[in-house]
């Protein structure tokens, strides 16, 4: 029984191994590309603070997240019981969420993630398309 878990063990130790090696030269490559950019930042201001530039985060959706949010699509679907379009469905979370209407990138963000629940929900045969608003894509349940 232990050559069964010490071979699982050492599989695994693998795997993380490999996945610290991929990072590395991945950090590499990136602190390459951060040096190149500061040293064009200097040819056009050789004053210019470069610490002061804040670094900025992205937070990648969980698949817990992802799931959410097409539970809350589909939920918005039935509910309004009519075809709608991405952005109404995001301006409707957003409501529902009291988020800050004003806020633009969030809106953009949020209407991505919802066409993005609603692609997947069409390739599962959940949702479909059911015409067009201008630009718009309107989508309704299927079935």
């Amino acid at each position: 029984m232990t050559d069964h878990v010490l071979s699982g063990l050492v599989q695994r130790r693998a795997e993380l191994a490999g996945r610290i090696n991929t990072i590395q030269t991945e950090l590499h490559q990136l602190q390459a590309d951060l040096a190149c950019l500061d040293a064009v930042i200097r040819q056009f201001d050789p004053e210019y603070e470069i610490a002061a530039i804040r670094p900025k985060y992205r937070k990648a959706p969980t698949p817990g997240e992802f799931g959410a949010m097409g539970r809350t699509v589909l939920d918005i679907l039935r509910r309004v019981a009519r075809p709608v379009s991405a952005p109404e469905i995001a301006k409707m979370i957003i409501a529902e969420r009291r988020l800050d209407t004003t806020d633009r990138a969030m809106r953009r963000n949020m209407v991505k993630r919802v066409g993005m629940a609603l692609r997947y929900q069409r390739t599962n045969g959940v949702v479909r398309e059911a015409g067009a608003e201008g630009a718009d894509i309107l989508w309704e349940l299927d079935g």
